[in-house]
């Protein structure tokens, strides 16, 4: 592995674990407000913006990352205790030819995961040739509690098969 690879491997494990302690430290309080009239089993456990991945990027919680460099111009992640999943993606393509700025995929999901363990994927969404994507779905269970170091990986799901031994995009950028 050459030295700017390694660079942006180290860069980007300090990027997902730095944001995904951030996005935990928002629990769903409501800022010490008090009662939250039965809403806390729901609260945030996770808020971050996405980061694309580099086929030399790093390995996350054992997925690799996707057979191609993806860029992402803008995306977020929202996950609640209650194992609601919210994503919102715009322009994750592959700038390199053949693909020339655009996304081959007709499927994106979304991964879960709670202390370096995947806890629940999302049923495949679809995916734009512009690389845009929204997730709205809730996960079969909820989240552990407490969910340490949450993080979500974007996972290809071609035809509507999600593939979780690779990831596309990672929360914490």
């Amino acid at each position: 592995m050459t030295r700017p690879y390694r660079f942006a491997a180290v860069l980007a494990t300090v990027a997902l674990a730095a944001g995904a302690s951030t996005a935990f430290a928002h629990d769903g309080d409501h800022g010490g407000r008090g009662d939250d009239h039965g809403r806390h089993h729901g609260g945030a456990v996770l808020h971050s913006e996405l980061f694309g991945s580099m086929q030399a990027g790093p390995v996350l919680f054992g997925v690799k990352p996707g057979a191609a460099p993806w860029v992402i111009a803008r995306g977020s992640a929202k996950v609640r205790a209650d194992g609601r999943v919210k994503v919102r993606v715009r322009g994750l393509v592959i700038p390199t030819a053949p693909q020339n700025g655009t996304n081959p995929l007709s499927g994106i999901a979304a991964t879960v995961y709670c202390g370096g363990t995947a806890v629940g994927t999302t049923p495949a969404a679809p995916f734009s040739t512009a690389g845009d994507a929204r997730i709205d779905a809730t996960l079969a269970t909820p989240l552990p509690r407490p969910c340490l170091a949450p993080a979500v990986l974007l996972n290809p799901a071609p035809g509507g098969v999600v593939n979780t031994t690779a990831y596309i995009a990672a929360s914490g950028a």
